[in-house]
């Protein structure tokens, strides 16, 4: 086996699938690998936002993950801890889809290899290859051997627990947002279809997510610290979801189908995108929190962005090494504004009485709510958003409902808005 390629991406996820089938239609030799004989299994919400479909119709998935039961999702409705419901549907035709990783993985790894890339499985990754300060390649063990993958372009597509990511440079973790996800499926929920819901609790959220006709994803985000690891994981999820305003009568007829998966702590983030001769895409760049459903976008959007800043060097003289300072200047572009945006959401979440009145007033402001909606669903840049307004209604909103002012609530409703 010639081990010598243009790209390598290190996993098979929607990151690194995409990953090689851009370059693999441009005509270079490119490789994925993973440490699983397949995609792997994956602890996720299941949730595609409107923005990932444009992606994924640029390279020819999309309509096969509506042939095997994609599902669309229409509106969002956020549950204060007070009881108020904010409805908010995406603009105009748009949607979001909810489809198991079991099903989107598959397809994406089969479009790469039909694009021309070659998959190599059961492949665990221990070190990057360097020669002076170039990253060359990729060495790890195959199906107990160790083995060398060379490259011109190495891109770490490997997930939380990135290898590639932690051989550039550290991963650091947020310096106050410590949380885990408990994510498993139930049947019987009640829910609407084609409406995903978020539960909201004092600094926790459930999410549900309509995945069949009687599927429900369910995901609960807490502390690390209020969770016991020596708990049973199905029970924990169950009494801490129920536990929230509006949702013990949703899940009182419901029943566990699998076990319950836990994942945290969850946010981090790589202190280096790039090195000459490799790259970080995915949730291998980082990751904040599932509440704004930005992990699937984040990864087709950065390999797409990979992508455009290092083909015109793979096109070029085989000796070159992609310039990929443009790669960490989009990224940056592309994410860093959401992650303000669900860093300031999850002050909310932290601080129920100022989470309410963000509700109430986005429920009076339908305009500003449709226009929220287009950015968190990846639709609307988040610097085209009015964040002026947003702001300034959020800080009128922190100084009316501080601690020590819950007088200025009744009845769920804000009193002088």
């Amino acid at each position: 086996m010639d081990n010598s390629w243009d790209a390598v991406a290190v996993g098979a996820g929607p990151a690194g699938c995409v990953a090689a089938t851009l370059f693999a239609r441009e005509g270079l030799r490119v490789a994925v690998l993973d440490k699983a004989a397949g995609p792997p299994s994956k602890v996720c919400g299941e949730y595609l936002s409107p923005g990932c479909l444009p992606i994924l119709e640029r390279i020819g998935a999309l309509r096969s993950l509506y042939e095997t039961g994609a599902r669309p999702l229409l509106e969002m409705r956020i549950h204060s801890p007070h009881g108020q419901i904010l409805r908010a549907r995406y603009p105009a035709s748009q949607h979001g889809l909810a489809i198991p990783r079991s099903l989107l993985d598959p397809i994406l790894l089969d479009v790469a290899i039909k694009s021309g890339a070659e998959f190599f499985a059961n492949f665990q990754a221990s070190e990057l290859v360097w020669e002076g300060y170039r990253v060359v390649g990729i060495r790890g063990r195959c199906r107990g051997h160790t083995t060398v993958f060379r490259a011109r372009l190495i891109l770490g597509a490997d997930g939380r627990n990135s290898v590639v990511a932690r051989r550039l440079g550290a991963v650091q973790r947020h310096r106050w947002l410590d949380k885990l996800a408990l994510v498993g499926y139930v049947a019987g929920a009640r829910r609407p279809d084609a409406v995903g819901e978020i539960f909201l609790g004092r600094d926790r959220y459930c999410i549900l997510n309509p995945i069949s006709p009687d599927l429900t994803n369910v995901g609960l985000v807490i502390n690390r610290r209020e969770f016991d690891p020596r708990t049973e994981r199905t029970r924990c999820l169950m009494q801490a979801a129920a536990s929230l305003p509006g949702l013990g009568d949703r899940l009182g007829s419901a029943r566990p189908i699998a076990p319950v998966r836990c994942l945290g702590p969850l946010a981090h983030h790589a202190t280096r995108l790039t090195a000459p001769g490799a790259l970080l895409i995915g949730d291998a760049a980082g990751f904040l929190d599932p509440f704004t459903g930005e992990g699937i976008y984040a990864a087709l959007r950065s390999a797409e962005l990979a992508v455009e800043a290092a083909l015109p060097s793979l096109w070029g003289d085989s000796g070159s090494i992609p310039d990929l300072l443009a790669y960490s200047q989009s990224w940056r572009h592309e994410f860093l504004a959401k992650w303000r945006l669900c860093t300031a959401l999850q002050h909310a979440i932290r601080h129920p009485l100022l989470a309410e009145g963000i509700v109430s007033y986005l429920a009076r402001r339908p305009d500003l709510a449709s226009v929220l909606m287009a950015a968190v669903g990846d639709l609307l840049p988040i610097g085209e958003l009015t964040l002026g307004r947003l702001l300034r209604a959020t800080r009128i909103l922190d100084h009316q409902f501080r601690p020590g002012r819950e007088e200025n609530t009744k009845g769920g409703e804000l009193i002088g808005g």
